[in-house]
């Protein structure tokens, strides 16, 4: 897809509002869309994709948009969200926690669940949707950085503001496969890492749980691979080690699965490994059954093996 552009002046005046409630769902996700003026601003927006994130920019006058569960139920794919504002003052609410950004500031919101934004004046944004099934991070993790305000000048969160203005000027559809696999991974990466900064698990100083996932990490190719075998590498107890990952929102099985499978998402489009037949490919991840590895593959990303593998082609 080329980079669309969308503006309500391209349409007769009665069928403005319509027009616009239908593009914004149509190129963010299903919203209750309420202008809060009696006769609209000029709307406008823009959509790009690189590779499988969705690059939107979005500015008009005060507006309401919620997220509601009903809206929620009928969704098929899930994003992890990056609001950057650029213009105006934008309440966000999400999990029970509200935020208030200004230009330069962003938020993570989660379209899984119900959120609202409400704008003070005319706004604009720069969004980042990014499938949550891309990313290597548990429920728990991503529910507690959601409406929290990520100051654009500091930190790790400095790097978001020139990294959207990047993304804006790519138009995916010149993006060859591996380098567009390349630009969703380096995404999914930066998310992590603003997850990881801000969740209170993350800058836990529990040293067993990072031993354990730097042993995971290690030794993702063997197949039998036991959580007591790590808690024994770890030098402490399977309940205590059980204990430690429910505190960061999984348990040791479901990480060393995520690992892996992040593991093998990367490698079927590397193209150092394009000769590499897919099961030995998963295999040599520690996922040697050919069968069961389809299966949790396609639950895990919504894709077999084999069409991941058909992206490196372009």
């Amino acid at each position: 897809m080329a980079i669309t552009s969308i503006d309500t002046a391209t349409v007769a005046a009665p069928d403005r509002l319509d027009f616009w409630r239908e593009a914004v769902c149509d190129q963010f996700v299903t919203l209750d869309v309420r202008p809060l003026e009696d006769v609209p601003s000029r709307g406008r927006a823009t959509a790009a994709h690189v590779g499988e994130t969705l690059v939107r920019r979005i500015e008009a006058g005060p507006h309401r948009f919620a997220r509601t569960q009903s809206l929620v139920r009928r969704a098929d794919e899930e994003y992890l969200q990056i609001a950057l504002a650029r213009q105006g003052s934008t309440l966000v609410a999400q999990d029970g926690r509200e935020a208030v950004i200004g230009p330069g500031d962003f938020v993570l919101y989660d379209s899984s669940r119900p959120f609202v934004f409400e704008t003070s004046g005319s706004f604009a944004y720069s969004v980042c949707l990014h499938p949550k099934r891309l990313l290597p991070l548990s429920a728990a993790e991503m529910q507690q950085v959601t409406a929290v305000r990520f100051d654009g000048r500091y930190g790790i969160a400095a790097t978001v503001p020139p990294f959207l203005s990047a993304l804006h000027r790519l138009d995916g559809d010149e993006l060859a496969g591996p380098a567009a696999a390349a630009m969703t991974q380096t995404v999914g990466d930066l998310i992590v890492a603003l997850v990881r900064s801000e969740a209170p698990a993350a800058r836990s100083t529990d040293l067993h749980l990072h031993r354990a996932q730097r042993f995971v990490e290690a030794h993702l190719g063997e197949a039998d691979l036991s959580p007591q075998d790590v808690a024994d590498a770890c030098a402490i107890s399977l309940s205590y080690l059980n204990r430690i990952f429910r505190a960061s929102g999984t348990t040791p099985v479901e990480h060393l699965r995520e690992q892996r499978l992040q593991r093998c998402w990367r490698a079927l489009v590397d193209p150092a490994a394009a000769a590499l037949p897919i099961g030995a490919g998963a295999a040599r991840h520690g996922l040697p059954d050919h069968a069961h590895f389809c299966r949790v593959f396609r639950a895990r990303f919504g894709m077999t093996p084999s069409a991941r593998r058909a992206q490196l082609g372009g």
